[in-house]
């Protein structure tokens, strides 16, 4: 992928019943932060309307560095250490 193409991500995870509020206090703090990045160019959080334990992430950067930047910022890493008892299974990440 060229670094001038733009970067789109969906991120997909569920949490435990009754951790859903918990998340989203930490994820809308993941989101607010994400937003200030600079290659940041949307970024957002949903809960699902079905099933309220089950959320996605949104994201699109300017370029594939500025998504791997996000990865290792400082606001990323708190964000996965904070829900590591919240989530069920595994973050699946799809790239676009």
């Amino acid at each position: 992928m060229s670094k001038k193409e733009k970067t789109v991500i969906v991120a997909r995870l569920a949490v435990k019943a009754g951790k859903e509020k918990a998340f989203l206090k930490v994820g809308s703090e993941l989101v607010a932060a994400t937003r200030a990045e600079e290659g940041n160019l949307f970024y957002t959080l949903y809960q699902s309307a079905e099933n309220p334990t089950e959320f996605i992430f949104y994201e699109e950067y300017k370029d594939e560095a500025a998504f791997e930047t996000h990865g290792a910022s400082a606001h990323f890493l708190a964000f996965a250490k904070a829900i590591k008892e919240m989530t069920v299974g595994e973050l699946i990440i799809e790239q676009f």
